[in-house]
């Protein structure tokens, strides 16, 4: 090895002659091990500053499971039966939304400008709640934009928009959603901050929805982790129920007028009845044989209506889905970012540059200015 390095030009002599194999590269890392040890140690240690400068992030995953849709219209079928409601079949029909749709919908910017305004409570341990330190209550909106006050490293969630928060034209008080589609521009850009940092997956075979949630701070991670997963069956079964919900209201208003015209119905006959009591005459008798017909069918029709509104309150009820929670949101005691890791990918990057500049770089680095070197001459 020590002729080796006192005698670079059999390094040099073999590589221009094409016949560097994996042994010369080999012998060269061997003859500059103290250099790769060094980079590595000083890239060691550029992994160990940014890992305690790094933000921790804590990462919740919440799992669904929805209900099939086959059972729960054969349930209130057999519900509707047993109620006699055979006016109106109760069939079968296609999910109005899609379970795989489920992160376009949490990914959507009106879903998540609903969430700016989610109250968080920051995490406190039990030696600082011994201490008298209290939790922070603040917003999903006033905590990615630093307003709350909350201590927070250089590479935080405040540091993506800080540009932003700089301006003097962003910094008026956030008032709350009013437009998901006309959001203010730092509102906006804290939208896309937290787009960044809620995922939701959906395995298309067992249809089981994952929602995870990336945040720097334990608690909050976890709230709004149940907040996303709240948030995202009500606006599904929002969206299933409007149209039974609908056609629900319109039978109400449907039977309350069958209810007041059989009303009016049996009042005239009643009092046709009442005043004609003595007569005799065959006009007389044969208005109220008509005004008992219109009595019976007002009724007879206010009857269906009834039938009708009851059948429909039941289809709302079949149309709300039902998602059973597998894994519910727990506090993360680990968080998502190692730094141990990062210190690893620094030494693991800095022992592959120097392997692959003593391995063949300096000597391509060489043969490529020696060329030019001589060409210039």
């Amino acid at each position: 090895m020590e002729e080796l390095r006192n005698n670079p030009a059999t390094e040099s002599e073999r590589a221009e002659a094409g016949e560097t194999g994996l042994m010369d590269i080999f012998i060269r890392l061997l003859i500059h091990w103290k250099q790769i040890l060094l980079i590595v140690v000083v890239f060691a240690v550029i992994g160990v500053v940014a890992a305690l400068r790094m933000s921790r992030l804590w990462s919740v995953t919440v799992t669904l499971a929805p209900e099939s849709q086959s059972l729960n219209n054969s349930s209130m079928g057999n519900l509707a039966l047993m109620r006699r409601f055979a006016t109106i079949p109760m069939t079968g029909s296609t999910d109005a939304m899609d379970v795989t749709i489920f992160p376009d919908i949490c990914s959507s910017t009106p879903f998540l400008a609903a969430l700016l305004d989610v109250p968080l409570t920051s995490y406190v341990s039990y030696e600082d709640r011994m201490e008298g330190k209290a939790p922070v209550q603040t917003t999903v909106y006033k905590h990615i934009t630093g307003l709350d006050g909350m201590k927070k490293r250089r590479f935080s969630l405040k540091s993506l928009i800080k540009p932003l928060l700089a301006k003097k034209s962003y910094s008026a008080p956030y008032t709350g959603v009013k437009d998901p589609t006309e959001l203010p521009k730092i509102a906006s850009e804290v939208v896309n901050v937290l787009r960044r940092f809620i995922e939701v997956t959906v395995d298309r075979t067992t249809f089981v929805t994952t929602i995870r949630v990336v945040f720097d701070d334990p608690l909050m991670a976890k709230q709004l982790a149940d907040t996303v997963c709240s948030r995202l069956q009500d606006y599904v079964t929002e969206y299933r129920t409007s149209k039974a919900q609908a056609d629900y209201e319109y039978y109400v208003i449907l039977t309350e007028e069958a209810r007041l015209d059989m009303v009016k119905a049996q009042a005239a006959f009643a009092a046709a009845v009442d005043y004609d009591r003595s007569a005799i005459l065959q006009s007389a008798a044969s208005e109220k044989d008509r005004l008992r017909a219109e009595a019976n069918l007002t009724g007879q029709l206010y009857s269906s209506m009834v039938q009708q509104r009851e059948q429909a309150k039941a289809r709302i009820q079949e149309e709300r889905p039902v998602y059973a929670v597998i894994q519910p949101a727990v506090l993360p005691q680990k968080p998502a970012n190692s730094r141990k890791r990062k210190v690893l990918l620094w030494a693991f990057a800095g022992g592959v540059l120097a392997c692959g500049w003593y391995g063949l770089g300096k000597d391509f680095y060489l043969k490529v200015k020696k060329d030019i070197k001589e060409r210039m001459e």
